[in-house]
């Protein structure tokens, strides 16, 4: 065999190597698999490579190898054990979690196709072992090493134009490190941020009370408030006094970028660091509110990391669920949201003229058999994988029906006594969850392209008999938007306009309860596309 055909074969061990795990991924879920992570992982080789090519140096070769195996290891036990590629999340969760927990997890995840990890183990060896001569003399090699070389360069500088770069021209296991740095500095910077001075201004007399109930991981198209064939939503069905809208979305596929967007001025086309805008605590502080923070979340670890920082604003401060060590371990043990009952009711049993209350549920959060108590349990946990998921997720909706209806039938009780108060409730959730609705898995991870079920939620708006008066009058259109679109990175302005303040950080145009809301704005989500051109 001459030294070409050699090298040529060597090189494609290497190309084996970093292709391993890319192909495991589409084998194992072609639905969040993305193919550009080939194309990626592939340019990136080029680019490591370079120093080898230019030197002929072995060493060099063997730590570009290295580099990319290290690389594909990290995602292949990612791939295997999550069904998608390494994310931030995923690495808060990890950085969150004892070795208890940790064991515990894997005895769960425990499967044969850890053994991939002997082939590509195997096949690092003989990479290493096997390095092809590659040079930069020929005329031939020249043009070749060339052409890849300005391909790649136009890649990455196209993509550095546009502001993408990490998005789009970085590999998954390395823009999940930088984000997770990134958010890292920008939570720590948050907890030791001070309350800002806004300019504000109360444009009404009358005594209100705000409530925002935030769900969490509610598809809408699992309710049959929303046209879902099962009978999920029967109490807020048989509601009268609701207004449902259908063409409400999140920007986001996950609670902390969600939340964090929709409680501070950042919006899916501005974001500034969450330590330097404005909040919606430095709202409604500067003005004559009493605000509450109610959790049924954990106040530590992943999904409460930054929202703990933020909530740590308000006047009174309440969480439920502290019984577990992480955010991780919350999720796997049983706090019914109906423990926020309690404390709702201490709320509005406060004096103060003007209230903002935040209701933050773990609603239909996985995992979800343990989302709701036996008597909820109408679908049965039983059959396959599927069907089991499927319907404990029914359960959880129809269990937060319950939830909801409830603090609806609080709100309305307290309105009756309390005639005077103009009090308004909005019940959203922070994103949705892809439970089989697009593609064989269930949850809100994606890669490429976010899911229609990962973003389309419930919104729905309560008005007190006081209030709904008002409403009338300041908000003659809302009636008539309930199949208006609209995006929840700007519930900001909406719970502003809701509050009757006046301030300078407020947009009438981004709150749909304002006769002046601009329905026409471009719905971005995260994964950079827009969705009105996905449907």
């Amino acid at each position: 065999m001459t030294h070409k055909s050699n090298s040529l074969l060597n090189i494609l061990w290497l190309i084996a190597l970093v292709l391993f795990t890319p192909v495991t991924g589409l084998i194992l879920n072609s639905n969040v698999f993305s193919a550009r992570s080939i194309l990626l992982l592939l340019m990136w080789s080029v680019v490591l490579l370079v120093p080898y090519v230019l030197t002929r140096r072995k060493w060099l070769y063997v730590t570009a190898a290295s580099l990319l195996f290290a690389d594909g290891l990290i995602n292949l036990f990612h791939w295997i054990v999550l069904k998608c590629p390494l994310n931030a999340s995923s690495i808060f969760v990890f950085l969150n979690t004892n070795w208890s927990e940790a064991s515990e997890f894997m005895a769960i995840k425990m499967t044969p196709l850890l053994l991939l990890f002997i082939p590509y183990i195997a096949l690092f060896i003989f990479t290493i072992r096997h390095i092809p001569l590659l040079s930069f003399k020929a005329k031939g090699e020249i043009i070749v090493w060339s052409a890849l070389w300005l391909f790649v360069a136009v890649f990455f500088a196209d993509n550095i134009v546009h502001q993408r770069f990490l998005r789009l021209a970085v590999p998954d296991v390395e823009r999940a490190f930088v984000s997770f740095f990134e958010e890292s500095k920008e939570y720590k910077n948050l907890k030791t941020r001070a309350l800002y001075n806004i300019d504000t201004k109360l444009t009404t007399n009358d005594s209100t009370l705000v409530v925002v109930i935030i769900g969490e991981s509610c598809n809408r198209n699992h309710l049959s408030l929303y046209g879902y064939k099962r009978q999920t939503t029967p109490r807020l069905q048989a509601r009268n006094d609701i207004m449902v809208f259908n063409n409400v979305i999140s920007a986001n596929s996950n609670t902390l970028r969600s939340v964090m967007n929709f409680l501070t001025e950042n919006n899916a086309e501005r974001h500034r660091s969450l330590d330097s805008c404005t909040h919606i605590f430095d709202i409604f502080h500067s003005s004559p509110y009493k605000s509450y923070w109610l959790s049924n979340q954990s106040p530590i670890g992943l999904w409460d990391n930054g929202v703990t920082s933020l909530a740590q604003n308000a006047d009174i401060k309440t969480f439920v669920n502290i019984t577990a060590n992480s955010s991780k371990e919350s999720t796997m043990t049983i706090s019914l949201d109906q423990r926020l009952f309690g404390p709702l009711l201490s709320a509005l049993g406060d004096t103060a003229k003007h209230k903002l209350v935040f209701l933050h549920l773990m609603g239909c959060h996985t995992q979800y058999n343990k989302r709701y108590p036996r008597d909820f349990a109408k679908f049965e946990d039983k059959g396959d994988k599927r069907t089991r998921t499927v319907n404990t997720y029914d359960n959880a909706v129809l269990y937060n029906d319950f939830i909801v209806d409830s603090i609806f039938s609080m709100l309305n009780a307290y309105s009756h006594t309390h005639n005077k108060i103009r009090i308004s409730a909005i019940y959203l959730s922070d994103h949705g969850e892809n439970v089989y609705d697009e593609g064989d898995y269930s949850g809100h991870d994606y890669s490429d392209r976010i899911p229609n079920a990962n973003v389309e939620i419930p919104f729905i708006i309560w008005f007190s008999p006081s209030q709904s008066e008002y409403a009338a009058t300041h908000y003659p259109q809302l009636i008539e938007r309930q199949n208006t679109p609209y995006m929840i990175d700007d519930l900001f302005h909406t719970i502003i306009d809701l509050g009757c303040i006046a301030t300078p950080c407020f947009d009438k145009t981004r709150s749909i309860v304002n006769s002046d809301y601009d329905d026409t704005r471009p719905r971005l989500l995260e994964d950079g596309n827009l969705y009105e051109q996905k449907n």
